[in-house]
């Protein structure tokens, strides 16, 4: 069990660091252009990122599990 559950998380965390990753710079450069650079406001948007993408990419794959499990549609 601890395998399984090692497999799943892994997998999931580096998802959400990558967006939260990409989303932090984005805050922060985005904040710098406005003037008042805060980092406050960049971890919110680097979090929201990263759940996010999260939560798209698990949709994905289970709309594309589904759709192997239905096979090939017949005209």
């Amino acid at each position: 069990m601890r395998v399984f559950v090692f497999a799943v998380a892994t997998p999931a965390l580096l998802v959400v660091l990558l967006g939260y990753v990409v989303g932090y710079a984005v805050g922060a450069w985005i904040t710098d252009l406005l003037g008042s650079p805060s980092p406050l406001v960049a971890e919110r948007v680097g979090w929201t990122t990263g759940l996010v993408l999260l939560a798209v990419v698990v949709r994905v794959l289970l709309v594309r599990r589904r759709r192997r499990r239905e096979g090939p549609h017949q005209k």
